[in-house]
């Protein structure tokens, strides 16, 4: 069977109207929210503390958040600059800032995700968002993200699992959130990732479910996803 976004919503439709809670799970980093425009901020407010370096100042003010990827100097690269000493104390300041409350709020939906996720929960479906950010350096900025942009929360069957500590690895954090998602006691109808080795994972535990891969970024070297696993560019149903 080959699903579609579609066939998630009639799926979820058909197993509440069963007596069965239907859950997915949703991932937020490149998969509901597009973390590129945090990444322009950050290397915005970055450029502004180097005002001597006079490449920088030219590229900086013609990107577009569609200009990154997974590495924040990518679209430095891409544009001929080439500085291993400006792109170390870029890195540093990027890592001060990129995991935080207040920076995740630069962070601007997928499209269509936000009325996907709400025709998941009309439809009765637990909204399960699983997300290697931190509870204590994200949380706030994520409940403040997803409830700024009308995101289903506060509302019921939703539930946000955060990682007990930034240093934990993502993908064994992952593995360990399993035994939370099966302890709903639903079934689960989808889900969906931008890292194939999670997204190879959730096919493995849940074999019944549907499993979509955001083509949107990954972490260097991927597994190749599952012939199974269904790649989309974004929520839209049309």
């Amino acid at each position: 069977m080959s699903h579609t976004l579609q066939s998630v919503l009639d799926a979820v439709s058909h197993t509440a109207s069963q007596g069965t809670l239907p859950v997915v799970v949703f991932d937020l980093d490149s998969t509901l929210f597009s973390t590129r425009p945090r990444n322009l901020r950050i290397l915005r407010e970055f450029a502004a503390t180097v005002p001597e370096h006079k490449v920088l100042q030219t590229i900086v003010p013609t990107l577009v958040p569609d200009d990154f990827a997974w590495d924040v100097t990518l679209p430095l690269t891409q544009r001929g600059l080439n500085d291993a000493a400006l792109f170390k104390d870029l890195a540093a300041y990027w890592f001060e800032r990129f995991f935080t409350d207040e920076y995740v709020l630069a962070d601007t939906p997928t499209l269509g995700s936000v009325a996907y996720a709400q025709a998941v929960h009309d439809r009765g479906g637990f909204v399960y968002y699983l997300t290697g950010r931190d509870v204590h350096g994200m949380a706030q900025g994520t409940v403040a993200a997803l409830t700024n942009h009308r995101f289903p929360f506060w509302c019921g069957r939703t539930s946000l699992h955060l990682k007990p500590s930034f240093d934990t690895d993502d993908t064994e954090y992952k593995r360990e959130a399993l035994a939370d998602i099966r302890s709903h006691r639903g079934n689960v109808v989808a889900t969906f990732e931008n890292e194939p080795k999670n997204a190879n994972m959730f096919r493995a535990a849940f074999p019944q479910g549907a499993h979509f891969l955001l083509q949107t970024e990954h972490s260097p070297d991927p597994e190749t996803p599952h012939a199974d696993i269904v790649e989309i560019p974004d929520f839209r149903l049309g």
